[in-house]
């Protein structure tokens, strides 16, 4: 694993500023199938219609800027990972070139402030709006990632400028936060303010304000992360205070029964991507594995900015319940099904529940660019709870995952959406869950 980490680093840089636009402002290129121009087919109107629409962003050159700002919060992925192999190996090649420039380019990206509010106006008011600074968008949880890769560069750097754009980032989180469902912080905006009312930031079909799992335990993480580095700095100070009290109003949030909360855990002990309409985990949404794993890195910072170690016995009950949970397939069209889609192991190997072909079972066809990511995440963050909990089974599990993706690697040192098959497609995606995962097993063989 060690001798194969520069080439997977490698590799992922390859994506890294791959077209005008990426290099302008130090972001990953992504091509993506959906906003090619296909004119040989015309099967429908609707790809009639996607092709016109393509074809228009190539002529304007935008082409490149829709696909690399659509990959925004995957950007933010790939530099945690990258500082991540920075710290695990002692490598310090890409500090510079990659984490300093896209930490200085990346603010120059055009995120409109955009709103869906009805008005006779609309189209021009909508084309009129401003733009987000720094490293703030119209997702809370985009938000989030760019928060917690700032505190690694951080750690790796000791230069304030990090620390101080995570505290940015996490302060405009915070203004999310409402007594909507008891609680929680929002997915995202309208018009740059919280989407109470649910017309832009929701998922298709939903009514009315939305609060999902991710947004909330990222805001969890980041309130624990940066307590506990203020608490580093100077126990005595109020920063680590405040942010104490915020992770902690957050984790009682979303483990909480209503009306105190959602109970986002449910009794099998797995986060569900989100509650019901009503504001209650019914165990009908998703279990997604980055949804198991970003919430144990928060849990472990909690458990040692506050000295409760309840916090780390949450953490290893999900980590333990998850990584023996089975794999199950995505639910039928019709949606009447008596169990979510769950993420989990087939043969020791975590899969997503949209990944396998046909050695694991259905789908078959390529999944969605953004969950070939979520694997990653949960190791990167199982890794990290190992180092507080030194359980075994979680250094084994990530030692058998690590080898599997290992012996399914590419000559190129590139990885695939499965780790127990051969490579399907190769993005910076892809790439970045592979790369955390070799991280994962190196931090936690060093442990």
């Amino acid at each position: 694993m060690r001798t194969a980490a520069p080439g997977a680093a490698h590799a992922l840089q390859q994506w890294y500023g791959a077209d005008g636009y990426a290099r302008k402002t130090g972001l990953y290129s992504y091509h993506d199938p959906a906003l090619a121009v296909q004119w040989g087919n015309w099967a429908s109107m609707s790809q009639v219609g996607r092709n016109l629409v393509n074809t228009a962003l190539v002529l304007a050159g935008q082409r490149d800027r829709m696909q690399d700002i659509s990959r925004w919060w995957n950007s933010a992925n790939a530099i945690t990972a990258l500082i991540d192999y920075m710290s695990v190996t002692g490598d310090r090649s890409y500090l510079e070139p990659v984490v300093a420039n896209t930490f200085a380019r990346a603010p120059g990206t055009r995120r409109p402030v955009l709103s869906r509010r009805v008005s006779p106006s609309w189209p021009f008011f909508r084309l009129s709006r401003g733009a987000y600074q720094g490293f703030i968008n119209g997702f809370y949880d985009d938000e989030g990632w760019w928060a917690l890769a700032w505190l690694d560069a951080y750690d790796l750097t000791g230069e304030d400028k990090y620390l101080a754009a995570a505290n940015d980032i996490f302060l405009d989180m915070a203004d999310g936060w409402d007594e909507y469902w008891g609680g929680g912080i929002y997915w995202g905006k309208d018009d740059g303010r919280p989407d109470r009312a649910g017309a832009c930031a929701v998922p298709h079909g939903w009514t009315g304000g939305y609060k999902n799992a991710i947004a909330n335990e990222l805001f969890v993480a980041v309130a624990a992360g940066l307590g506990l580095r203020y608490q580093h700095r100077n126990p005595a100070g109020p920063d680590q205070a405040s942010h104490l009290d915020w992770a902690r109003r957050g984790w009682a949030w979303f483990s909480s029964p209503p009306p105190a909360g959602v109970a986002m855990i449910n009794q099998a002990s797995l986060v569900n991507d989100s509650p019901n309409r009503n504001g209650v985990n019914d165990n009908s949404q998703s279990v997604w594995s980055y949804n198991q794993g970003v919430i144990l890195s928060g849990l472990s910072d909690l458990t040692e900015l506050s000295g409760d170690p309840s916090y780390l016995g949450w953490a290893e009950k999900i980590a333990d319940a998850f990584i023996r949970n089975p794999w199950r397939p995505r639910a039928g069209a019709d949606g009447q099904v008596a169990h979510p889609s769950e993420s989990g192991v087939i043969d020791g190997i975590l899969h997503e529940h949209n990944d396998c072909g046909p050695g694991g079972g259905p789908p078959g066809r390529l999944p969605s660019v953004d969950s070939t990511l979520f694997k990653g995440i949960f190791v990167r963050h199982l890794a990290r709870l190992y180092r507080k909990s030194g359980k075994p089974s979680y250094q084994q599990f990530i030692h058998t995952n690590a080898q599997s993706a290992l012996a399914n690697m590419n000559e190129q040192h590139m990885f695939g959406a499965n780790w127990a098959a051969p490579v399907d497609a190769a993005d910076f995606v892809r790439q970045t869950a592979g790369l955390d995962l070799i991280n994962a097993a190196l931090r936690v063989s060093a442990s």
